[in-house]
């Protein structure tokens, strides 16, 4: 039987991913704020390369909505950032 009142909340964990950014879990799934990701000088060359990556449309507390990007998409995109530049 499923849980009736199951609540979706969008909760912070203790780790940290590439950049230092902080790593969330919404309903069992890893990523990082794309809010975090626009305070970074590497957001608009982000934007570019990630059009085809598909991101979790998440509500925060205060009521603002963000996006969060899994974390397999955001680890690959940095590692090949900081090996390549690009």
């Amino acid at each position: 039987m499923m849980q009736e009142f199951s609540k979706k909340c969008l909760l912070k964990t203790k780790n940290k991913s590439f950049f230092d950014l902080s790593i969330y879990e919404y309903i069992g799934y890893f990523g990082v704020l794309e809010s975090d990701i626009k305070k970074l000088d590497l957001y608009s060359h982000w934007c570019k390369v990630s059009r085809a990556s598909t991101m979790l449309c998440v509500t925060h507390d205060s009521g603002e909505s963000d996006n969060l990007v899994y974390l397999y998409d955001w680890d690959k995109f940095s590692r090949i950032y900081i090996n390549t530049g690009n």
